[in-house]
């Protein structure tokens, strides 16, 4: 998108959906070119690509952002509520895994954070203060917006020589990047399990959310995924997973099979409106719980869960 001009709006404003998509397009943008990370770029690819006739190019993204902001509330977005389907959209499309690359990770990581935040916290972080300025600029009355993506003409956003840091007729390149997401706390040396246990722990902990929530996708995962078997897909990528994450070796430590876990959901079942509510909430403790340093990690619900699937599992 191509915008001209720029000035102040109040936190009052309301967001129709265009305006919080453009809004989040320049804001993801600006950490692109601050950066030239990778999977920002190729998310920008698409988010970023419009037909001749003035729709998104991949239908995917606009059906998923509609979900989003609908997800949120129904009505136009205050600036805040806007946010929070950005927070959909990253957790959907820029996981918070360690092969997501470092500024992508990070933005995803300080995106979620802020939004636990009380507003007064909130507004002194460098990443809402970047959005509120987005959202001021695209919801100025003078900016046009052009339904051309910058990476379709050579110079269209490239850094303008004659201000450092800013892009010709487009939105600031952002100042300071999100701060590094932290290192996961590791614990104490704990037991472990072989490739067998580990899945059908795995299987165990989902059945138990399962048996307590009665959700329709728990229920036709574990339907289709329950057993260890070469043609099960989902087997196959838990698999490689572990021979990674041991080494190559037979057995992994229950610590870092439950952040196998926890990759599983951020790829497969992150916290948006793609998913059922009970696998959205799964989804959330066990990124909150990942963070957590272990001696309060082991206190959670989600890890007293997997403590007593592999129990299970092992006796």
């Amino acid at each position: 998108m191509v915008y001209q001009e720029w000035s102040e709006v109040t936190l009052t404003k309301r967001l129709s959906e265009q305006e919080s998509y453009f809004s989040m397009s320049e804001f993801l943008e600006s950490y692109y070119w601050a950066s030239r990370d990778d999977d920002l770029g190729s998310l920008l690819g698409s988010v970023t690509l419009w037909s001749d006739d003035g729709e998104l190019f991949d239908q995917a993204i606009a059906e998923d952002w509609h979900a989003f902001f609908s997800d949120v509330s129904n009505e136009n977005h205050t600036v805040f509520e806007s946010f929070q389907a950005v927070k959909q959209f990253v957790n959907e499309y820029l996981p918070d895994i360690a092969a997501t690359t470092p500024v992508s990770g990070s933005l995803t990581y300080n995106i979620r954070i802020i939004c636990e935040m009380t507003e007064s916290q909130r507004n002194q972080e460098p990443v809402w203060q970047n959005w509120v300025a987005a959202v001021n600029w695209i919801t100025n009355p003078n900016v046009v917006p052009v339904n051309e993506s910058p990476f379709l003409k050579t110079g269209q956003s490239l850094p303008n020589p004659k201000e450092k840091g800013f892009r010709q007729n487009q939105f600031p390149i952002a100042k300071v990047l999100p701060a590094p997401r932290p290192e996961i706390p590791m614990g104490p040396s704990l037991e472990k399990v072989n490739l067998t246990q580990s899945y059908y722990a795995f299987v165990k902990f989902l059945q138990h959310y399962y048996q307590v929530s009665d959700d329709s996708e728990l229920g036709n995962f574990l339907q289709q995924n329950r057993a260890i078997s070469e043609n099960n897909e989902e087997y196959r990528y838990w698999k490689g997973k572990f021979s990674r994450c041991s080494g190559n070796k037979k057995l992994l430590d229950i610590l870092k099979a439950f952040l196998m876990v926890r990759d599983y959901f951020e790829i497969e079942f992150p916290d948006n409106a793609l998913h059922t509510h009970p696998v959205r909430k799964l989804s959330c403790n066990l990124w909150k719980a990942a963070y957590l340093p272990h001696s309060q990690r082991i206190q959670t619900e989600v890890w007293q869960n997997w403590l007593t699937a592999v129990h299970q599992v092992i006796e």
